[in-house]
């Protein structure tokens, strides 16, 4: 086995360490909507909460339809080469985009430091970071 093996599975394994967070399964908008406590449990069986107003902010960006099919929270990709985070899914980059004020919106979004962070500053509870090794 050589160094380059070993430094591989050793970064792959903080990887796994650092989304830990993440939910088993995500909830849609509406059930959270529908909940007293909205949450989702984490793999690592940890409780995340999101907060009642960012959820209602969110149901007020959407149409009705679509309030059944966005899945929280919402992933921001961090990888190892870029310097932000890239957003993937239809519904996902249409609300970063009227949050941000972003004209030309595509799906995935990249978007850099600055707008990470006043995306953050928006929607602290409903987006969470995913970290990828590229």
């Amino acid at each position: 086995m050589n160094e380059d093996d070993r430094s591989h599975r050793l970064l792959k394994k903080q990887i796994l360490i650092l989304n830990r967070h993440l939910p088993k399964r995500r909830k849609t908008l509406q059930l959270l909507l529908e909940e007293d406590r909205p949450h989702v449990v984490g793999s690592d069986g940890t409780r995340h909460r999101f907060k009642k107003d960012e959820i209602n902010l969110l149901k007020k960006i959407l149409d009705d339809s679509d309030i059944k099919k966005l899945k929280l929270p919402i992933y921001m990709e961090i990888q190892s080469v870029n310097s932000g985070a890239k957003i993937s899914g239809k519904l996902e980059t249409e609300i970063v985009c009227k949050i941000l004020k972003i004209e030309e919106c595509s799906d995935p979004l990249f978007i850099y430091r600055a707008d990470l962070k006043n995306l953050r500053k928006i929607l602290p509870s409903t987006t969470q970071y995913i970290f990828l090794l590229k």
